[in-house]
C-alpha cells in the first residue's frame, strides 16, 4: 500500500468510524465483568420461608472518626470533643445495646485515642470498636 493509497482511505473516514463502536464495546465489557463478579452467588437455590412477625431491626452503630490533625465526626458530622461526647451520652441513654465504632487515623499520636476513649468511657461506652486494616501481606 502506498502513501497515496493509505491517505485516500483515512479520508474515507471509514476506518475512524468504527473506533467509537470499539470502545463503547470494550467499555460495556469491562462493566459487565466488574458488575457479574460483585454478586456472589450461592451453590444453590434456596427459597426462605415467610414469616409473620417483622423482627427486629438492628441499631447502625455509632462510628467516630479521629483525624491525624486531631478533627472529630460522629456519623460523618464535624464536631468537637465535648459536643461529641455529650451527642454520644444521649444516644446510649436513649439505647444502652448500641455499638459504638471508632476509627482512628494510623498517623494520629496514641495519646490522643487513649484520651478519646477515656472520656468515652466516661460518656457511658462499655464496649467499644477499633476499626483496623489486617496486616498487608
Amino acid at each position: 500500500m502506498t502513501a497515496v493509497q493509505f491517505e485516500q482511505r483515512r479520508q474515507d473516514g471509514r476506518e475512524a468510524s468504527i473506533l467509537p463502536l470499539i470502545n463503547v464495546v470494550f467499555l460495556l465489557l469491562i462493566f459487565f465483568m466488574v458488575a457479574g463478579s460483585l454478586s456472589v452467588t450461592e451453590p444453590f437455590k434456596v427459597d426462605a420461608p415467610q414469616s409473620i412477625s417483622e423482627g427486629t431491626k438492628a441499631a447502625e452503630p455509632m462510628r467516630l472518626l479521629l483525624g491525624s490533625d486531631g478533627q472529630l465526626a460522629l456519623d460523618g458530622q464535624l464536631m468537637d470533643e465535648g459536643e461529641l461526647l455529650a451527642e454520644v451520652r444521649l444516644r446510649l441513654e436513649a439505647d444502652a445495646g448500641l455499638r459504638v465504632q471508632l476509627k482512628a487515623d494510623a498517623n494520629t499520636v496514641g495519646n490522643r485515642v487513649v484520651l478519646l476513649m477515656e472520656g468515652l468511657r466516661q460518656a457511658g461506652v462499655e464496649r467499644l470498636h477499633l476499626l483496623t486494616l489486617p496486616p498487608s501481606p
